[in-house]
């Protein structure tokens, strides 16, 4: 079966909040770590706090990616509503954090209100007809691939 179009705009939508999170963060990085050096409890193990910080952010930029493939690629329901959940608590986290005078502001905030919303964009693709057909949960009239 080929993939239908809400499966190929999930997808879209998908890479281009991964591509401005990563550009976020290459961005915004040195400021992350001038963070960690502040903290008193953290300065002193500043360079194990680095290390753990990538290693949590590669952790969580693989199980994205495994999310994807089995969503996009493999039509799995599973991993369709594990994204979900998961993506879905990260956009509701994104959007309470606003209150928080912690919370990046200017173009920080402005990438993660983006990126927040082509997540969110992403999961409504996921419900659409002709993405319920390709976790199998409908029929559909295949002239909707075309």
């Amino acid at each position: 079966m080929t993939r239908p179009a809400s499966i190929i705009n999930f997808e879209r939508c998908f890479w281009a909040s991964m591509l401005l999170g990563v550009g976020s963060l290459a961005l915004h990085w040195s400021g992350m770590i001038d963070g960690l050096k502040s903290d008193p409890t953290v300065a002193p193990m500043v360079e194990s706090a680095v290390i753990f910080v990538g290693v949590a952010l590669g952790i969580g930029f693989a199980l994205s990616v495994l999310l994807w493939y089995f969503v996009a690629r493999k039509a799995n329901n599973i991993a369709k509503w594990i994204f979900v959940v998961v993506m879905g608590f990260g956009a509701v986290s994104t959007l309470t954090s606003l209150n928080d005078p912690t919370s990046p502001t200017g173009l920080a905030l402005a990438i993660s209100l983006v990126s927040t919303a082509l997540t969110a964009l992403s999961i409504l693709f996921l419900f659409r007809p002709d993405a319920r057909a390709w976790f199998g949960k409908d029929a559909v009239d295949p002239r909707t691939f075309e």
